[in-house]
């Protein structure tokens, strides 16, 4: 696993303050079609994930971010996010546009989970401080704003949650905490607008958030689509 400074080295060489979308016309990741439908709504898309939700006041913080961007460049975005699914990815577990090519994993992982819960029990009441970094582009299919832990201590914290879930699932890709914002227009957008969002999110980046993750907070939940979430279990109480 990366020491706390590779990972700040990391996430801070595409993690800046400016956004670009180039100088043509911004089509985006042909991958957002998994998850948005050609009338930008969301279209069915499954899984599994380990999430933190978040407290009330940071969603309304974040609120106020979507207001921003909607309100400056609505043609940008798909369907607006609820705020009640604004959450930090712990870990990712599985996902599929199919249900049924992902229904025998999907099982298995929640007995998988269910089994390893009690590693987490002794983690409870643990707060894990973080601090925003910047929005930013993931890769070409939304914006979201990245999350970094305080300091050294609380980044080793949260690692050791993070490992507890590569039992269920290795993942081969590092850890990048964020809280996904909006989904871009599956049509893509103009170079009008996209001058006008990147420099509504530069100044947007002129701000900084705090929030502390609660491991009180910390549940596995299966999706159906990008803007619903069901929360199946909580890994400090095992209850919904």
């Amino acid at each position: 696993m990366e020491t706390y400074k590779e990972f700040l080295d990391r996430i801070g060489s595409f993690e800046k303050r400016d956004v670009n979308y180039g100088n043509q016309y911004f089509k985006g990741n042909p991958s957002i079609l998994q998850k948005v439908a050609k009338d930008n709504t969301f279209r069915d898309f499954y899984g599994d994930t380990i999430v933190f939700l978040l407290d009330e006041s940071v969603r309304k913080q974040l609120e106020e971010y979507v207001e921003l961007l909607y309100r400056a460049v609505p043609e940008c975005f798909c369907r607006r996010l609820g705020s009640n699914t604004f959450h930090v990815t712990l870990h990712d577990l599985s996902n599929s546009p199919v249900l049924q090519n992902i229904a025998e994993e999907i099982f298995n992982n929640e007995l998988k989970v269910v089994e390893i819960a009690r590693e987490i029990k002794k983690y409870e009441n643990t707060k894990i401080k973080m601090k925003s970094k910047y929005i930013f582009n993931m890769v070409d299919t939304s914006l979201v704003l990245g999350l970094y832990p305080a300091d050294g201590e609380e980044y080793k914290r949260l690692l050791e949650l993070y490992s507890v879930f590569e039992k269920v699932k290795k993942l081969d890709y590092p850890f990048t905490p964020h809280i996904t914002l909006a989904y871009y227009n599956v049509d893509g957008f103009d170079l009008k607008s996209a001058r006008i969002l990147e420099d509504t999110v530069y100044r947007l980046n002129g701000r900084a958030m705090e929030m502390e993750l609660e491991i009180n907070n910390l549940y596995y939940q299966k999706f159906k689509n990008m803007d619903n979430y069901i929360n199946i279990i909580n890994l400090v109480t095992g209850n919904k």
